[in-house]
């Protein structure tokens, strides 16, 4: 069964978090000024560990680690310059942590990105200081060194295994060609030496994978649709799995244990197939390991659009204690508007809230979510960037166990919205189902996301009538903007 689900913004102040000792929102330059992002977050009983890029007004961006205290107080922070690779992080599942180790992956590149390798970094936790680097060479050398070679290969995921050392998956282009996208699976001791990699021909688009409890690991994959693909303990194929409602292009993911030989698996889901304006929702459904039964599908509308495609835009998935299900990641609404948001499913699947998250009171705030986990009080951390006019700055937040930071708009808050007629000609009309409490804004975008009509509105606003007439024909997307924040969205067809 389908889902729709829309999702509310929240418009918080970083000065009326001073009275909630848990609570957290602000963006940082731990590193003086320039371009900052945070790709992944980890903790310990003490401490929090954020992992990410920094760019002070030089050609390249290296990573950067920042270690803070469970009060946000920066305790530790440490660039890795390099001169020659441009350096990125992947979101989400490139952090790993044990007691005395942190390990995480970035992806280098040059010469324009015709050469990329995955690079792994170990660290002193308490210190910061490096253990140990491994770079992951491409699995095709003897096309490497070729001329013209076009060489990709990277590092997606890193899990911890019961015998101390890491399972990591990777893509990279067989043959050094092009877009012919493969994936790998690697598994190294605890000091980066490689114990084994296993290749795949039928296998593209690995972003995550974890530990099955028989000794072997599941990973999800692109290649002719979703799959979860279940290999034993050094890597070979056991069987796979498709999700029934995908539909459309996935290349980013995440998976997560639920209990009882099951696992949650996220990925996009593809609900407006226009190649002008392709739009993601989010797909979740859960699986039995040792059955191979998928015991739930479904699907979600979030806003308008969810953003998962690319190095720096993911989803991600964990369950709670009692089984319910925290999905998150970021949503493109209008032309450069971005939010994070999670959303909080039951153990059946079934919608119980969902939230999205600025840094800034804007409407127009553009701040991405890469990593969320679950706090020791129950809370959620999430982690990203905040685009600023100037430059990009390395953004956190931190919530209580309902995500809540400051104002929240609850569903019944909305404003139901009907538009008639639907198409139309010279005029359409929007009509709400209560008259407004307060003055709004109209904000109409066409397909683009460019902002084509905007327009005040009145307290006690009911029917708003719109004159099409200068408008071209095609599809138009509206939003209600209150004094608290957003209200409600729709959309109608000018003919």
């Amino acid at each position: 069964m389908r889902k729709s689900l829309l999702v509310l913004l929240i418009f918080t102040s970083v000065n009326s978090f001073a009275q909630f000792s848990t609570m957290f929102n602000d963006t940082l330059m731990p590193l003086g000024l320039g371009g900052y992002d945070f790709s992944c977050i980890a903790q310990d009983d003490s401490f929090y560990y954020a992992v990410g890029g920094v760019n002070n007004n030089q050609p390249l961006w290296d990573n950067m680690i920042v270690k803070f205290d469970k009060n946000f107080n920066v305790i530790k922070k440490r660039k890795f310059i390099d001169t020659i690779w441009y350096n990125a992080n992947y979101p989400y599942n490139t952090i790993s942590l044990n007691d005395k180790k942190l390990i995480f992956c970035t992806q280098q590149s040059k010469n324009q990105m015709s050469i990329i390798y995955g690079k792994i970094i170990a660290l002193n936790k308490f210190t910061l200081d490096t253990l140990w680097t491994k770079t992951i060479e491409h699995p095709d050398t003897a096309y490497v060194n070729l001329p013209n070679a076009d060489v990709f290969s990277d590092l997606t995921a890193i899990k911890v295994t019961s015998d101390g050392g890491y399972i990591l998956t990777g893509n990279y282009n067989l043959q050094c060609s092009g877009a012919n996208k493969r994936s790998f699976l690697l598994k190294i001791d605890s000091i980066g030496n490689v114990e084994w990699r296993r290749t795949y021909s039928t296998i593209s688009y690995l972003y995550d994978v974890e530990l099955t409890p028989n000794g072997g690991y599941i990973v999800i994959n692109k290649y002719g649709g979703t799959n979860v693909t279940v290999l034993d303990s050094v890597g070979n194929i056991l069987w796979q799995k498709k999700a029934n409602n995908y539909i459309g292009m996935a290349t980013s993911g995440d998976l997560c244990y639920a209990g009882n030989n099951s696992f949650i698996v996220t990925t996009p889901y593809m609900y407006n197939t226009d190649t002008n304006d392709p739009l993601m929702g989010i797909n979740v459904f859960k699986i039995n390991q040792s059955n191979k039964q998928i015991i739930f599908d479904k699907t979600y509308i979030l806003y308008h659009n969810v953003e998962c495609i690319g190095l720096h835009q993911d989803i991600g998935v964990e369950t709670l204690a009692d089984g319910s299900i925290i999905v998150n990641g970021t949503l493109a609404k209008y032309g450069a508007d971005k939010s994070g948001f999670i959303l909080k499913l039951n153990s059946n699947g079934d919608s119980l809230w969902s939230k999205t998250y600025n840094f800034s009171h804007s409407s127009t705030a553009r701040c991405q979510l890469n990593d969320l986990m679950l706090t020791d009080d129950g809370g959620f951390l999430g982690v990203g960037f905040y685009a600023g006019s100037s430059a990009w700055s390395a953004w956190m937040f931190k919530t209580d166990e309902n995500g809540v930071i400051g104002f929240e708009k609850t569903v019944a808050e909305l404003v139901e919205a009907k538009v008639f007629p639907n198409p139309a000609r010279d005029y359409t009309t929007i009509e709400l189902s209560e008259n407004l409490t307060n003055t709004a804004e109209l904000k109409v975008y066409n397909t683009l996301g460019q902002l084509v009509l905007q327009r005040p509105l009145n307290k006690g606003e009911k029917a708003i009538k719109l004159d099409l007439k200068d408008f071209e024909s095609g599809v138009y997307f509206f939003e209600l903007i209150g004094k608290d924040g957003f209200l409600g969205s729709g959309k109608y067809v000018r003919e």
